[in-house]
C-alpha cells in the first residue's frame, strides 16, 4: 500500500464532500498504489484479483464507444484509514454510447452485476465525468 497515494486520495475525496456523498475518481487515483483486495468488487471469486478488475476497467475505458470510466467511491467510512485499507467503491461510472448489456459483456472477466442505465445525467455524483452529446451514463456495480 502506497500510504502517500492513499492519503492524497482520501484528502481529495474529503475536500469534495466524500463524507456525505459519493465522489467519482479516476482509475489512476483509485488503483495507483492500492493493494487492498476488498476495496472494490468484494464478493468476486478468489482467483479474480484487484489487478484484474483494474485491467478490465482500463480496457473498457480504451473502447472506442466509451468516453470515460470513473470509480464511484462510497461515502468515506473512517476518519483515519488503517494502513491496509483503501476507500471502498461499489461501482464505476461509464460514459458511453453502449447499452448496459454491452458494457456487461465487455466486463465479463470482472464479474460485475447487471449494469444500470442508461441515464442522461449523473448530477448526484460529485466529479462525475461530463456526458458528451450522444453519450449516456451506465452504472457498473458489484454486490
Amino acid at each position: 500500500m502506497d500510504l502517500v497515494k492513499q492519503n492524497a486520495l482520501i484528502e481529495h475525496v474529503r475536500e469534495r464532500g466524500g463524507r456525505e456523498t459519493q465522489v467519482a475518481v479516476t482509475l489512476e487515483q483509485f488503483f495507483d498504489g492500492n493493494d487492498c483486495e476488498w476495496c472494490i468488487a468484494p464478493n468476486r471469486s478468489e482467483d479474480l484479483l484487484l489487478e484484474d478488475v483494474r485491467r478490465a476497467l482500463v480496457e473498457l475505458r480504451r473502447h472506442p464507444d466509451v468516453h470515460d470510466v470513473r470509480v464511484e467511491l462510497d461515502q468515506l467510512e473512517f476518519e483515519t484509514y488503517p494502513d491496509d485499507e483503501w476507500p471502498y467503491a461499489s461501482g464505476a461510472a461509464v460514459i458511453t454510447t453502449l447499452m448496459p448489456d454491452e458494457v456487461d459483456a465487455l466486463l465479463l472477466e470482472a464479474e460485475v452485476d447487471p449494469s444500470g442505465g442508461p441515464a442522461s445525467s449523473v448530477d448526484w455524483l460529485v466529479d462525475a465525468p461530463p456526458i458528451p452529446e450522444g453519450h449516456h451514463y451506465v452504472g457498473v456495480w458489484w454486490s
